[in-house]
């Protein structure tokens, strides 16, 4: 009996390391830095997930008066000739979020009437974490 509780409890840890390993395969790529965006009191991080071919990425909001504020939410992108655009879907709509163009743009919440100025920060950009970031974002969805 003593014999077959160390089997069980062997085949149990293997288990679990399976399913840890698993777990760690299914984690998705990032780039290596994230964006940041500041002004008119408001605070945007972007991070590419995925290949930048499924051009997707991870967009938090951060001291906005709004719904989204500290969200992390993964966006779709698009790149124009003249600008970048981060969007998702609002009330079964394509809504668009962030337009950049040149380090600056415009950050548009549902429910608000007026865009908010944003630009690149390259100080506050080297202070992100990729992974930090994504650990968060795994752990709400």
């Amino acid at each position: 009996m003593q014999l077959f509780s160390r089997w069980a409890a062997l085949w149990a840890m293997a288990l679990m390391l399976g399913a840890g390993l698993a777990q760690a395969e299914e984690r998705p790529q990032v780039a290596d830095k994230m964006m940041a965006y500041f002004g008119q009191g408001a605070k945007v991080w972007t991070l590419r997930i995925g290949e930048r071919s499924d051009n997707q990425a991870l967009v938090q909001l951060e001291d906005v008066d709004h719904d989204w504020n500290m969200r992390i939410q993964k966006m779709s992108v698009e790149q124009t000739a003249k600008d970048t655009r981060y969007f998702t879907t609002v009330d079964g709509q394509k809504f668009v979020v962030l337009v950049l163009q040149d380090g600056y743009g415009e950050l548009h919440l549902p429910g608000q009437a007026k865009p908010l100025r944003v630009g690149y920060d390259s100080n506050q950009s080297s202070y992100g974490d990729a992974q930090a970031f994504l650990n968060d974002y795994l752990k709400t969805r």
